[in-house]
């Protein structure tokens, strides 16, 4: 994971609805990465290596501050009926604020 120790680039916060918490990432850090930074259980069973789609979070204010979608996490997606709300929390990399919940928070 990486952290803000040292960094000079850009910081930006990720709050978890409806929990309220945010945890604060450095750019191009993963939605998981902020979201095990405030210790919210997040679905995974392939250790985060964008191959099951359990991770998949629905972005509720911010998506154009993430990373574009790649074609492997497009082709998960199309597989899970994923509507253009939602990503996977290890492929969607943060460059802005963003706002995100799941099912089960």
């Amino acid at each position: 994971m990486k952290t803000l120790h040292g960094f000079d680039g850009g910081v930006f916060s990720v709050c978890c609805e409806p929990s309220g918490k945010e945890a604060r990432v450095v750019e191009d850090s993963t939605l998981m990465d902020a979201v095990e930074q405030v210790m919210l259980p997040l679905g995974r069973s392939c250790d985060g290596v964008s191959l099951c789609g359990y991770c998949r979070v629905r972005v509720v204010a911010g998506q154009e501050n993430l990373s574009p979608v790649s074609q492997g996490e497009q082709e998960i997606l199309k597989g899970l009926r994923a509507d253009d709300t939602e990503r996977l929390a290890c492929c969607a990399k943060v460059q802005g604020p963003v706002t995100v919940t799941t099912s089960y928070w």
